[in-house]
């Protein structure tokens, strides 16, 4: 063989957007992406939605800073990317936020917790200071 690699050995060959060989039920996109979130515990999402961010394979943990369309993983060919921005979950352009994304969970509210005061310094008034140059 001259040059190149063999075929089956550039790199990982399964993940949830992918099935090698026979290993089990051929996914769909959207299945893959439900599957890596709850194995993961991270909002993912699946090439061809319209999603802005920053996502890493869920593979390869290949990172891309995405504004357009997610495409497939440019290192191992994944379809599937996790979201790892801080806020809420992010909605694909073209589709409604579903109720459950909707109520996003609430951190509880504590009616009894002490609130500390920060050590501030006295504030100094100086008079007669002229602001303009």
């Amino acid at each position: 063989m001259t040059g190149g690699k063999a075929m089956g050995t550039s790199g990982p060959t399964q993940g949830p957007g992918r099935t090698a060989g026979n290993q089990g039920p051929k996914l769909t996109p959207v299945q893959g992406a439900q599957q890596a979130e709850q194995r993961i515990g991270k909002p993912c999402y699946h090439a061809g939605q319209k999603v802005p961010g920053i996502f890493a394979c869920v593979t390869c943990q290949f990172r891309i800073s995405n504004r357009g369309t997610l495409p497939s993983c440019p290192e191992c060919g994944e379809l599937i990317w996790a979201y790892m921005g801080d806020g809420p979950r992010p909605v694909p352009e073209g589709e409604a936020a579903t109720a459950t994304q909707a109520a996003a969970p609430v951190a509880p509210v504590e009616e009894t917790m002490a609130i500390e005061q920060p050590v501030q310094e006295p504030v100094k008034v100086e008079e007669g200071i002229n602001l303009e140059p």
